[in-house]
């Protein structure tokens, strides 16, 4: 009975070491795994560089003063070069290629080194994307721009041609630039629909007959 007892013993203190055995840590790996707190400061600041919107030309914009008693905001769209006129300063003020954050830095900037305001601080948003529809169209006005809207969705967004429309002959001025497209072309072939972009402006012209 001892001799049963004993052994019983012997069994359970080598079960209770063996679950308590500490598994050794292998640091290198450990290491490797988990990234220095440098590089995720360095990897997050480079996806917001990555994922910052650029101001372009035509982007519609609204400048916001805090710190004075005037210019409380401002509404503009960004000209066909890329600039923009602010009251009291001389000359443009680039914008294209900028955050809306580097845009408020320059801006405060200008007003402080021309001596125009001590202290000031700029807001500089996006308001909604527009385009435009002119010409031959039942409503012709200013249309919120949602991602993929194309031509064709535009113009009937406008309540599609009136009598007078000539479909041969829908320009799009973009950019300072102007471009011609045969609707009767695009209706057929779908595929070749033009995506329009902020600040686009289209015209259905009229035709002759």
């Amino acid at each position: 009975m001892d001799q049963k007892f004993f052994l019983s013993l012997i069994l359970v203190s080598m079960i209770l070491l063996n679950g308590c055995v500490i598994q050794p840590v292998n640091k290198d790996s450990h290491d490797a795994l988990a990234p220095a707190q440098g590089d995720i400061s360095a990897s997050a600041e480079n996806a917001n560089d990555l994922g910052a919107y650029k101001l372009r030309p035509f982007d519609p914009i609204y400048v916001r003063f805090s710190g004075i008693t005037e210019q409380q905001q401002l509404e503009l769209i960004i000209d066909e070069h890329g600039e923009i006129n602010l009251l009291h300063i001389k000359g443009t003020i680039k914008a294209e290629g900028l955050t809306t954050s580097e845009l408020e830095t320059v801006i405060e900037q200008s007003y402080i080194d021309g001596n125009i305001y001590k202290n000031v601080s700029i807001n500089v948003t996006m308001t909604s994307k527009v385009f435009y529809v002119q010409g031959e169209v039942n409503a012709p006005g200013q249309f919120q721009l949602i991602s993929g809207t194309t031509l064709l969705q535009a113009i009937a967004g406008a309540r599609g041609y009136t009598s007078f429309a000539n479909k041969k002959k829908v320009t799009i001025t973009r950019y300072g630039k102007i471009y011609t497209y045969n609707v009767k072309d695009l209706e057929k072939n779908p595929s070749k629909d033009v995506k329009l972009e902020a600040g686009d402006v289209i015209k259905v012209w009229q035709k002759w007959y």
